[in-house]
């Protein structure tokens, strides 16, 4: 028995996960440049302020998040 080479099924197939860790668009830049200002001085802020460890760290780390969408992003834009 022999297999064909039929084209695959249409319909809507789900991205694989390099997808989301691509972002393309300007939107996801800006969103990123604000997520990573604004984590990166909030937790400066919230450091001065003398807050608990988690809420510390908890908005370090949208500002790293932001910090990563914004470089992956141009990582993007330099591999096209």
């Amino acid at each position: 028995m022999t297999h064909s080479a039929d084209p695959p099924t249409s319909g809507r197939r789900r991205p694989d996960l390099r997808h989301w860790l691509k972002p393309q668009s300007s939107p996801s830049v800006v969103l990123g440049i604000c997520m990573s200002v604004g984590g990166l001085v909030g937790g400066v802020r919230s450091a001065m302020d003398g807050n608990g460890n988690s809420t510390i760290l908890g908005i370090f780390g949208v500002g790293i998040l932001g910090v990563a969408i914004v470089v992956g992003y141009f990582v993007n834009q330099a591999d096209r």
